[in-house]
């Protein structure tokens, strides 16, 4: 494994707990299997469904599956999800979860970048989604085992923060750098060593058009949700001022990036 996977690993199998309280309060895991919509942001569920067409009986695999809202979203939708994670402390409770919510998702621990449990060309669809890439030091290793273990034909859908949500302070007004868009890491923590990557677009786009993979759309979307400002969706976060690019510059600038593709042969 990956030095920094692995630190990472150790990261998230210690934050478990604690992110799945935050998930408690925060409910939407209960819904999604039903709601699927809930799982995505931008135009997520949209281009999925142009990719793959009806999800019933298709192999679907999550890589990098953290909260697993999308594991239960697809499930509900028909398909054979399989749920990948580097942390098994998070797959126990998304295991839990899935049971609770009457879903049949298979559960296997991998690191993103060596998905050797898959024999090749196994699936329809892979799908990642917001908060994947900031854990992840080789994107070319991802994305060669992403379109190694695709069908023919089969797509491969990512949402994420985009990478021009990066560089800048948290706060709202005023408007500041915290670093150049180019400086991209590794980041490590200084209390549980882990490490992050502020990976830029051209950083994400060329490793996966050189992977075998054909790029297919790429998507630029705003957030709907003012919660996004204030770092939580809780309601006592709630302006709707602040999705005004007037009263919030960073509104005016694009907050997800949603990417399409597919292996060709």
């Amino acid at each position: 494994m990956i030095k920094s996977h692995e630190a990472n690993r150790r990261h998230w199998n210690s934050q478990a707990t604690t992110w799945e309280e935050r998930l408690n309060r925060d409910g939407r895991w209960r819904r999604c299997h039903k709601e699927p919509e809930l799982a995505f942001e931008g135009e997520t569920l949209v281009t999925i469904r142009e990719m793959v067409g009806d999800l019933q009986d298709k192999q679907v695999c999550i890589i990098g599956s953290g909260d697993n809202m999308a594991a239960y979203a697809l499930s509900g939708l028909g398909a054979v999800v399989t749920s990948t994670d580097i942390s098994e402390e998070r797959l126990k409770l998304a295991a839990s979860r899935a049971e609770t919510l009457g879903v049949s998702i298979d559960f296997v621990r991998s690191d993103a970048a060596d998905l050797g449990f898959a024999d090749d060309s196994t699936f329809d669809l892979v799908c990642s989604t917001n908060g994947f890439f900031v854990w992840i030091a080789n994107l070319s290793a991802v994305f060669r085992e992403v379109s190694r273990v695709l069908k023919p034909r089969g797509a491969y859908v990512f949402y994420d923060i985009h990478p021009f949500m990066r560089p800048w302070k948290e706060q709202v007004m005023p408007i500041e750098m915290a670093k150049p868009y180019w400086d991209t890491g590794p980041f490590r923590e200084s209390v549980d060593g882990s490490y992050e990557f502020n990976w830029t677009l051209a950083d994400l786009l060329n490793p996966l058009a050189q992977s075998g993979l054909t790029l297919k759309k790429v998507i630029e979307s705003p957030t709907q949700d003012p919660g996004f400002w204030r770092g939580s969706g809780e309601a006592s976060d709630i302006d709707e001022s602040l999705l005004d690019w007037r009263r919030n510059p960073r509104a005016g600038l694009p907050v997800w990036l949603t990417v399409a593709a597919s292996r060709m042969d």
